[in-house]
């Protein structure tokens, strides 16, 4: 975070509507751009929360449009310590020399029905082996918490105490830390078979053992299990084609991104720009990503789950889709990272997640990063992988 953030001290009677005022501000700009700086925990809304202490605001003589700082007085010169310029090039990264601790919230919008999920993750990069290949482990370290409780419905519950049985998760990546496969599945599966019985007996009833029968299918089929756990939202934005070339503006070419925003379908595409910001006091990186809704598919279609467009008409959706990033300085490593998504279909739908770096959590939580990566190898090749190759 920029030192030269401002910060509004949130007093008794104050309304965001009246903060943006105050400041010069639109509202839902403001709280975009709060909800993207600030910790999981402290997002608005619709209104400031109770336990909220500070607004977070762009420094002295900035407004904020389209998401960007943009310098408002036209009567003075911009500050040097924000001015920026494209960056063009080969983006790289390094391989942190500390564990990465992250604050994760999913908001999931559906018509009028909204409803958040956060936790908290953390994440080991480790150096190229010896055979030149790369992995990095990804653990959760923190309760779920669901519209900002723990989670309380016997189907939430079920849900997360299987989903916990992946973790800590080992992929193999590229250098460019896209994700190529799970390392570790034989070890997820040992931790299954011994905790499955215990959650046969906890969680009784015919639902319950059509659940824990569905997820153990998924689980056991490790490309079939990759496939769904690479199109979660979190490794979907963290492992993400940030890393890379990047051209001038001139040569920019548009390019085609698939987001599962619709369960049970194929990803939606949408068309976007890609393009990568310096500021030059400090190095810092800044990656945006924006585009709009290219699908082939009807809003019928997509309503119906179709995997592919039931007639040659122009579609007729309208959507958007937006990621931002800001990047370590010294190893380009992701410290704040936003993704948002919506579909005009007969029931709104749009999703958004914010991941952002947390200090000085490590000395209260377990770790259970492996130390070095032990390969594992499967003689059996699924029913997936025989269909795909």
């Amino acid at each position: 975070m920029f030192q030269s953030h401002r910060k509004h001290r949130v007093t008794e009677n104050d309304t965001i509507n009246g903060v943006a005022r105050k400041y010069g501000l639109d509202t839902k700009e403001l709280i975009d751009y709060h909800n993207k700086r600030a910790e999981p925990y402290d997002q608005i809304r619709k209104r400031i929360p109770d336990f909220l202490r500070e607004i977070i605001l762009p420094p002295e003589g900035y407004i904020i449009k389209d998401g960007k700082e943009v310098w408002a007085k036209s009567d003075q010169p911009e500050p040097n310590n924000l001015k920026k310029e494209l960056f063009t090039g080969e983006l790289l990264s390094k391989s942190p020399q500390r564990d990465l601790y992250y604050g994760v919230l999913k908001t999931i919008k559906s018509g009028d029905k909204v409803q958040t999920i956060k936790y908290n993750t953390s994440i080991r990069f480790y150096p190229e082996d010896e055979d030149g290949e790369y992995f990095v482990s990804v653990d959760l370290i923190s309760k779920v918490f669901i519209n900002d409780e723990e989670v309380s419905l016997v189907a939430d519950e079920l849900a997360v105490t299987c989903t916990e049985v992946l973790y800590p998760i080992i992929f193999r990546i590229d250098k460019n830390s896209r994700l190529l496969e799970i390392q570790n599945h034989i070890e997820i599966m040992h931790r299954w078979d011994k905790q499955k019985v215990t959650k046969l007996r906890y969680y009784e009833g015919d639902t319950a053992k059509s659940y824990i029968d569905l997820f153990e299918e998924t689980l056991k089929d490790k490309d079939l299990c990759f496939h769904y756990l690479k199109n979660d939202w979190l490794f979907y934005l963290y492992f993400n084609k940030i890393y890379g070339y990047y051209l001038p503006v001139n040569k920019q070419l548009n390019e085609v991104v698939s987001f599962p925003i619709v369960p049970n379908t194929l990803p939606i595409d949408f068309e976007v720009k890609r393009s990568a910001t310096l500021f030059t006091k400090n190095n810092r990186l800044r990656i945006d990503v924006k585009g709009k809704y290219s699908d082939k598919r009807s809003k019928s279609d997509i309503e119906q789950k179709l995997y592919f467009p039931s007639s040659s008409k122009v579609s007729n959706v309208k959507g958007g889709y937006r990621e931002l990033y800001f990047l370590n300085p010294e190893n380009h490593r992701i410290q704040s990272a936003f993704l948002e998504c919506d579909l005009e279909l007969n029931k709104s739908k749009y999703v958004s997640i914010s991941i952002s770096e947390i200090d000085n959590i490590q000395d209260s939580i377990e770790i259970r990063h492996p130390e070095r990566i032990k390969k594992q190898y499967e003689t059996k090749k699924s029913f997936w992988k025989s269909l795909f190759s």
